[in-house]
């Protein structure tokens, strides 16, 4: 994609702008000697942003330009770039600390991108401590199968297909549908929006990976109270090749919920069971190998053991696991069993045809009956090209819970009930650093291996180690320029934990400019929960031997001891405040037996359009309380076997 305005990608007021900001978060010497001058770090960031969709330069843009022109609003009435070095240094410190959301979500963005393109300049990782050893076992990685889509311009022709099953979205549901009716002989085609990617492709800068393997170049974020990021990827394999790889079941509790409180049938566990156990098998579900947790979690596990909470390692779906800590940005060994290494290998052998880089525009219904869809295949810079037009039995949307709803509208599908798009759920996360005197390197090891499920029954909270490569957290490290830099250098001192709620706060998705448009608002019972879980890393934490716990809340940003740990259970906090992330959309076509509260049954199927069907996040009536992806591939398989009742397939034994 070519840069924008001749030799930028940013207006030149925009990126003066940059510059700005660039030399204020990050002047010279200090912790790290080199500041954003030095290593002209404000054309590295407009390059980066040259490659990126244009809604992402748009949005970024606009972001530079809003935190240009927001000094009008302080004690200092002027634009930014006009401000002296000083006068540049407060406003930065006091808008990351502004009581306007929009305010600090500007600064958390670009600090967000600012310090991932320094963090992944050689000689500042060498200063954080990056050495290039990243994983835990030295062995090479092993080679997984590899796929054959279809893409523009091998196809760059109008086309017509003809299948039994045609499938939407390539992630967690609809691979699993792929394989499991392509191996009951019923012919199967697979629609991908996002490219093909293999472990060749999973290696370089992290954050040249976010732009290339997440929907919106990763900035895919919820507005609302707080505004908070919601990472979609965009591959074949979708999400599931760029997440942790956590695999747990969905809890006996929440399935019998379902079918007590939403009428969802045959979904008890008992029923489940089976389900469960294929998928398990497929994926290779293992808790996470003792000698692949890292130094992050070993101390994680001291504090929690000492405490007697309940904990152990994570289940993961991998073979050959090498420790690397990259899982969420593609699995550089091969190792992770995303679908696009198990399931749709699985499907591509028994028969299914996928294609890549293709965006369905429209499922297609005649005389009630959904018969296919309607697609364009898109070049390298996203234009659609040719048309694709399938014809089959059965319509399976499987985009994910922000995009299947966003499908249904425009095909004007499965509307009656008024649901589609809303009961977003997404599992609100909040992470916990926490500075040891010895380096902790959190980047090494497997990235989510262990967790405490003490809280999990009680309050719904689950706590799951976890560690970002350095710069992807820097949008929340505190400070600004020397302070900011000697925040950076103590990474590798720097253990985490994550935390996600089981959500009673509900969101809707809308279409907007280039993706979705997501609302969601933590509410007061959400956010009492997400302070709690917080304090209960910071006691693990304390418990474990850390010097300091960061909270980054208001009033509490470290915590040292018990009575600071005190004072902050003992403290309420706004919804605003948090720096949250959600990783697990749900519930936005839910799965119900009344028509008029649910968009489809109890096995996927839309109330109002036979044969469509869907099969991923988006049919769960609540949130699972645990990762989702092993809940999606259960209910996807059941839902398959269903087609290939409805289709006449031959069941697997």
């Amino acid at each position: 994609m070519g840069k924008a305005n001749g030799s930028r990608a940013l207006l030149p007021r925009a990126f003066r702008a940059l510059e700005a900001i660039c030399e204020t978060l990050l002047p010279p010497g200090g912790a790290i000697a080199p500041g954003a001058k030095d290593v002209d770090l404000a054309a590295k960031v407009d390059a980066y942003l040259a490659a990126c969709e244009p809604t992402t330069r748009a949005e970024v843009q606009g972001a530079i330009l809003a935190l240009e022109a927001a000094p009008f609003g302080s004690r200092y009435f002027d634009f930014f770039t006009r401000l002296t070095s000083r006068e540049r240094t407060e406003f930065l410190t006091a808008a990351e600390h502004s009581p306007l959301l929009t305010t600090r979500a500007l600064v958390m963005l670009l600090k967000y991108m600012i310090g991932n393109s320094y963090c992944s300049i050689p000689e500042v990782g060498k200063a954080i401590g990056v050495d290039g050893r990243h994983c835990m076992v030295d062995d090479p990685p092993r080679s997984a199968p590899r796929l054959h889509p279809r893409s523009y311009p091998e196809v760059s022709r109008d086309c017509v297909e003809q299948c039994d099953v045609v499938i939407v979205g390539s992630g967690a549901g609809g691979a699993t549908v792929a394989k499991e009716c392509a191996e009951a002989g019923l012919s199967v085609l697979v629609i991908e929006e996002g490219d093909y990617f293999t472990r060749d492709d999973f290696e370089g800068p992290v954050w040249e990976r976010f732009r290339r393997f997440y929907r919106g170049n990763g900035t895919t974020a919820a507005a609302g109270r707080p505004i908070i990021a919601v990472p979609l990827g965009k591959t074949v394999g979708g999400t599931t090749t760029v997440n942790s790889g956590t695999c747990f079941r969905t809890p006996d509790r929440v399935l019998d919920n379902w079918g007590k409180e939403c009428g969802v049938q045959g979904a008890d566990p008992a029923s489940m069971k089976p389900f469960f156990d294929r998928v398990e098998e497929i994926c290779h579900v293992e808790p996470a190998p003792r000698h692949l947790l890292g130094e992050n979690a070993l101390r994680f596990e001291v504090g929690a053991k000492a405490l007697g909470y309940s904990c152990g390692p994570i289940p993961r779906g991998i073979i050959g696991c090498r420790g690397c800590g990259e899982c969420a940005y593609g699995c550089p060994s091969d190792a992770k069993q995303s679908t696009n290494i198990s399931y749709l290998p699985l499907a591509e052998a028994a028969g299914a045809v996928i294609y890549c880089r293709t965006r369905v525009e429209q499922i297609v219904e005649e005389v009630g009956q959904a018969t296919g869809v309607v697609a364009r295949l898109l070049d390298e810079s996203g234009k659609p090209q040719a048309k694709l037009t399938v014809h089959a039995r059965a319509v399976v949307a499987a985009a994910g819970a922000p995009m299947t709803p966003l499908l249904l509208k425009q095909s004007r599908l499965a509307l009656g009930s008024g649901q589609v798009g809303k009961n977003l759920r997404m599992h609100p996360a909040a992470g916990i650093g926490a500075v040891f005197d010895e380096p902790v390197f959190p980047w090494r090891g497997t990235l989510q291996p262990f967790m405490v499920d003490e809280f999990s029954e009680s309050d719904e909270i689950m706590l799951e180690v976890t560690s970002s490569y350095p710069g992807v957290s820097s949008g929340i490290m505190p400070g600004v320029g020397h302070a900011y830099k000697e925040a950076l250098s103590r990474y590798r001192y720097l253990a985490s934990c994550g935390l996600m709620v089981s959500d009673t706060s509900k969101g809707t998705v809308h279409r907007g400019i280039g993706g979705p448009l997501i609302s969601y608002s933590l509410n007061r019972n959400d956010a009492d929960r997400t302070a709690k879980g917080m304090g209960i890393i910071a006691e693990i934490f304390l418990a474990a031997g850390a010097k300091e716990v960061l909270t980054g809340l208001p009033g509490f940003p470290t915590v040292k001891s018990q009575a600071d740990l005190q004072a902050l259970r003992e403290a309420r906090f706004s919804p605003g405040v948090f720096k949250l992330m959600a990783f697990h959309p749900m519930g936005t076509a839910r799965m119900g037996s009344d028509p008029q509260t649910s968009v489809v049954d109890s096995w996927g199927e839309a109330h109002e359009v036979p044969g469509l069907y869907v099969a991923d996040g988006s049919v769960f009536p609540t949130c699972t309380g645990v990762n989702p992806q092993i809940s999606i591939m259960a209910f996807a398989t059941r839902t398959a076997s269903r087609i290939v009742e409805r289709l006449g397939g031959v069941p697997r034994s």
